[in-house]
């Protein structure tokens, strides 16, 4: 009989839990069991904990040699087994007949083992903050030696001498301008173990910086010194630092003074450098991969000063960054002081310097090297009398983090502090940066806490104090000890956000930087940076110089986090081929119609997401809205739910008309339902009185759908004068009232329907959204037909991601009952949070941001166990 190889055990307990998880899911689905359901999720979480955790070296140590082949044989079984085999078939009947003996009567036993369980999570939990003081408990990458940076930066420093036009009368020292491209790590070629780095270069030395030339794209090639094989005779003393190429290609060594004249080819290709016997060598030439207009760099100073980055952008851009610190902490590439002046990025072009359109890339910074430069600001260890924080490179590091993550420099100019005491200044930029990471305005749009732990610890003065430099010559295992601190306590913080959102596989998919936004001149972090709501257009010069109140920034921000979480979740479905791709959720709004001239309908793929139109007032065939109260509520549909496709029903000129439009009303839910095959019907209006015609419509087509159709209402908007509008008040139709962005239930909401459970809300204050093309600014509304909007949007937000999973998850039944009254309700209150009214609660998904794909599951999953 054969054996599988036998699993770490991390891995055998994350893949076994896994598939007891879903086999108790199944078992409670089938069997209409919640327990089953619950235990499922909880054994989600244990798997997703597992999941961010790895042994040290000390708990290695502890486990058997040998991992006993028989130790648990079912658990063995269903993780080596393949699914649908027969030893897995066997396995997994034998767990499924466990979980349903445990669940069956009372089902005391699995109740213990849930509370078993959550006990282990809340120690593990509480274990985890108590280790956050040690040195480092988490595993390393594996790095190459640290001598290939070294031997890289030395050999290309013996060459940037520049021998341009030395006849020129120019006295100033000439470097041609060099910009390293800082990666995640760096690429080695498989074949020999060569090291890779990617260097632009001017053409011209940079002392005539206005006409730097073009940048000449080179690859530099650096292989690995051998390790020195043990107990074996050696005859010869010479050891060398490269050894031989395993190629075809012949190498010439770049003579000295000669390196000008390569990168001043202007042949249109990349030029391929190796070193051999620390010594450059020309290797070849291919075709260009850094392709770049020809001009000169933006810093990233002014990138933040004029450019909006997503969240996903920001938190790409600083992983970057933190990981290349890392990787070069010990080596002379940073002598270069790093600092948002310093790092770089390059229009990418066919290289036209007339080119206007070249695209900017987050995920491709690049250093600005200063070849043979050294300064007291780009030491390893410093010990400036007066300075504060002793470690300038985390320091400097902390403090791009900061300006990346609150979108602007932390000075315009260092113009008004020249003169300043290099300790004066130095002190002032970490004062400043401290003071920005404590301030809680500043960071309310960030929902990733772990990336502000990042910037905290890089701000430490203590950061290594386990490890401290006692001298500016101390010995490796000290500066060891220091990068792999650095490593735990703010490169593994970031690494574990994008992880968690889904991005870490996608760095490099991140779509271009959008046209500049913000006002070059006037951007001044030293104020309260202006929050612009990412999800509109560019503002006009009109609408910038309107002062915006309190509770309407406050939904800005709400609406900018709501976008920020759909990128997370958008994230985490992989595309699919053609023909296996889901079906778009369709959201069918009845209302005044919308005016296709709208500033909304100018925006990217807005278009091509309106996909149907039927009036039944003036019977147009073209879009139309003489009011602007269904604009505004299609606009902010498509703002929640951005994948949704729009179906819209024009069934009254004005919101006073709808009073006498019930017959319209009718006829479009049965035509979103049979012609439009809605998902989602919004209808974000009232009656006082039951109108016999739509509750026979709504009756109909939950009958046709076998209620696989969600219909929204507006609750009200009389307040306590009046009772909940129909058809919110219909048993089939979820009602919406509207909070403030704190989740205050409002005055102008109805009193809580004595037969619900309770009452959901959700932002319905000052939210702004699109009006009539006569507008050329959104307009700002408040009210339950505002709220009720948001929450379709949210709902078809769930759908979408449950839509593009369920395929590939055992949980299939999820997307089934989430597309029904009861299992959005369900799911709603789950997500929800109370609020001090009683039975009110507050719907935000803010419950499913930066977290993995299963707790996302877990949580749905508990929520929707009760429903059949």
């Amino acid at each position: 009989m054969e054996f599988e190889d036998p699993l770490d055990p991390l891995d055998l307990a994350q893949v076994a839990i896994m598939r007891v998880a879903d086999i108790a899911s199944l078992l409670g689905v089938r069997r209409k069991r919640p327990i089953c359901g619950r235990l499922g999720a909880e054994l989600l979480l244990v798997v997703d904990y597992l999941n961010t955790v790895s042994l040290d070296q000390e708990e290695l140590l502890r486990w058997p040699q040998k991992t006993p082949t028989f130790g648990n044989p079912l658990l063995e079984a269903i993780s080596h087994a393949p699914p649908g085999s027969p030893r897995y078939n066997r396995s997994q009947e034998a767990i499924r007949q466990g979980l349903a003996n445990i669940t069956s009567g009372t089902g005391v036993a699995a109740e213990n083992a849930i509370l078993h369980i959550q006990r282990f999570m809340k120690s593990k939990n509480t274990k985890h903050e108590a280790d956050q003081d040690i040195t480092t408990k988490r595993k390393i990458p594996a790095d190459y030696p640290s001598d290939i940076n070294i031997l890289a930066y030395n050999v290309l420093q013996e060459h940037m001498c520049c021998t341009c036009n030395e006849g020129s009368v120019q006295k100033l020292p000439r470097r041609h301008l060099a910009q390293l491209l800082l990666q995640p790590s760096l690429h080695k070629i498989s074949d020999h173990g060569q090291v890779q780095f990617d260097i632009l270069f001017s053409s011209r030395p940079f002392w005539n910086e206005s006409s730097l030339g073009r940048w000449q794209d080179v690859q530099l090639l650096v292989p690995q010194a051998k390790k020195r094989p043990k107990k074996r005779a050696r005859f010869s003393d010479h050891y060398s630092s490269s050894p031989p190429l395993q190629s075809s290609q012949k190498l010439k060594q770049v003579a000295e003074g000669k390196f000008c004249d390569l990168i001043s080819l202007d042949a249109n290709s990349r030029i391929c450098l190796t070193i051999q016997d620390d010594k450059l060598h020309k290797s070849g030439f291919e075709p260009v991969k850094q392709i770049v207009e020809h001009l000169p760099g933006i810093s990233l100073a002014d990138i933040l000063k004029n450019y909006h980055l997503t969240a996903r952008m920001k938190l790409t851009l600083a992983y970057i960054l933190a990981q290349s610190v890392w990787q070069y902490y010990d080596s002379d590439w940073m002598k270069t002081t790093w600092t948002s002046k310093t790092i770089y990025f390059m229009k990418e072009g066919k290289g036209n310097t007339s080119s206007k359109q070249g695209d900017l890339y987050a995920w491709k910074p690049y250093l600005s090297v200063r070849f043979g430069d050294a300064n007291l600001e780009s030491s390893e260890f410093s010990n400036i009398d007066g300075e504060i924080h002793h470690y300038p490179r985390v320091r400097a590091l902390g403090i791009m983090l900061v300006e990346i993550g609150v979108g602007s420099p932390l000075h315009s100019s260092d113009q008004e502090r020249q003169g300043q005491p290099p300790a004066a200044k130095i002190n002032e930029d970490l004062l400043l940066a401290t003071q920005y990471s404590k301030d809680e305005w500043r960071w309310k749009d960030c929902d990733y806490p772990k990336y502000l732990s990042a910037v905290k610890h890089c701000l430490d003065l203590g950061i290594f104090a386990s490890a401290p430099c006692m001298s500016e010559k101390e010995d490796a295992e000290g500066l060891k000890q220091r990068r792999n601190i650095l490593y735990d306590k703010v490169i593994f913080p970031l690494e574990e956000v994008l992880q968690g959102t889904g991005w870490m596989q996608q760095l490099t998919t991140i779509g271009p930087l959008e046209t500049p936004i913000k006002n070059f001149s006037t951007q001044l972090i030293a104020e309260k940076p202006s929050t612009t709501d990412t999800l509109l257009p560019p503002p006009s010069p009109k609408a910038a110089k309107k002062t915006r109140t309190k509770s309407e920034k406050a939904a800005i921000n709400w609406l900018s986090r709501m976008q920020r979480l759909n990128e997370e979740m958008v994230s985490r479905n992989p595309p699919m081929e053609p023909n296996n791709s889901p079906a778009p959720v369709r959201i069918a709004v009845l209302d005044t119609g919308y005016d296709d001239c709208a500033i909304f309908t100018f925006q990217q793929d807005n278009q091509h997401r309106l996909k149907g139109w039927k009036d039944w007032v003036d019977q147009s065939d073209q879009p139309k809205d003489c009011h602007g109260h269904g604009t505004h509520l299609v606009s902010l549909v498509m703002k929640i739910a951005p994948k949704a496709h729009m179906y819209i029903a024009r069934v009254a000129k004005s919101p006073s008309d709808l009073l006498t439009s019930s017959e319209n009303v009718a006829k479009a839910i049965s035509w979103s339902s049979t012609e439009w095959e809605a998902d989602i019907i919004l209808m974000s209006f009232g009656y006082t009185e039951e109108q016999q015609c739509i509750s026979s419509a709504i009756r109909k087509v939950l009958h046709e759908r076998e209620d696989s159709i969600l219909l929204f209402a507006a609750a009200s908007n009389s307040g306590a004068n009046d009772k909940e509008m129909f058809p919110a008040r219909h048993d089939s139709v979820i009602s919406i009232r509207g909070t403030n962005s704190d989740g205050d239930f409002q005055d102008f909401n109805p009193p809580r329907n004595q037969n619900e459970e309770s009452t959901v809300g959700t932002l319905g204050v000052d939210v702004p959204s699109a009006w009539l093309s006569d507008h050329d600014d959104e307009v700002y509304k408040s009210g339950t037909s505002v709220a009720v909007a948001v929450a379709a949007g949210i709902a078809g937000t769930l759908l979408s991601y449950v839509g593009g999973k369920s395929k590939e998850s055992t949980f299939q039944d999820v997307n089934k009952k989430l597309r029904t009254r009861h299992g959005m309700q369900a799911v709603f209150r789950a997500l929800a949070k109370p609020t001090q009214k009683e039975r009110c609660l507050y719907l935000t998904p803010w419950k499913l941001m930066g977290q993995s794909d299963e707790v996302r599951w877990a949580i749905l999953v508990a929520a929707l166990s009760d429903i059949y």
